[in-house]
């Protein structure tokens, strides 16, 4: 039986956004040729959330690079916004990044490309993505 993954939002080219991976879905992800994998989301934030860890472990069994740039809900900081984007230059395409439920991984991308790109154009990016996140958006073009 074919594994099904969450859902995935698609940000860029090479860089798709989605909710809290499980190590099928990490497996799955490596048959697709994902090359790097972002974990956004803080160990224990939930209960029964996988660990960092060992996720991290598997994807690198699997010849997935991995980066942890934890991030709280809500809190996401310009600074880490511009931390993000230094982890994408780095990083070997195709990348996925998650957390809870892709929007901390979208706001951080927004965030990295606000230097060189308008508000209007980063919201008009997210929106064709499928994120709705109003109060974010005033941020942006703010």
């Amino acid at each position: 039986m074919e594994h099904t993954l969450p859902p995935m939002r698609q940000l860029t080219d090479s860089l798709r956004a989605c909710g809290q991976l499980q190590a099928d879905d990490i497996r799955a992800l490596a048959k697709e040729g994902v090359r790097t994998l972002i974990c956004n989301r803080p160990d224990q934030e939930e209960p029964n959330q996988p660990g960092s860890d060992e996720l991290a472990d598997l994807a690198r069994q699997l010849g997935i690079s991995w980066y942890y740039q934890p991030v709280i809900t809500g809190q996401v900081t310009d600074e880490q916004g511009l931390e993000f984007g230094k982890i994408l230059q780095q990083a070997e395409a195709p990348v996925v990044a998650f957390c809870r439920s892709g929007a901390r991984c979208g706001t951080l991308w927004a965030l990295s490309q606000k230097p060189e790109r308008s508000g209007d154009e980063l919201v008009a990016e997210l929106k064709r993505a499928g994120y709705e996140m109003p109060d974010f958006f005033k941020r942006l073009t703010g």
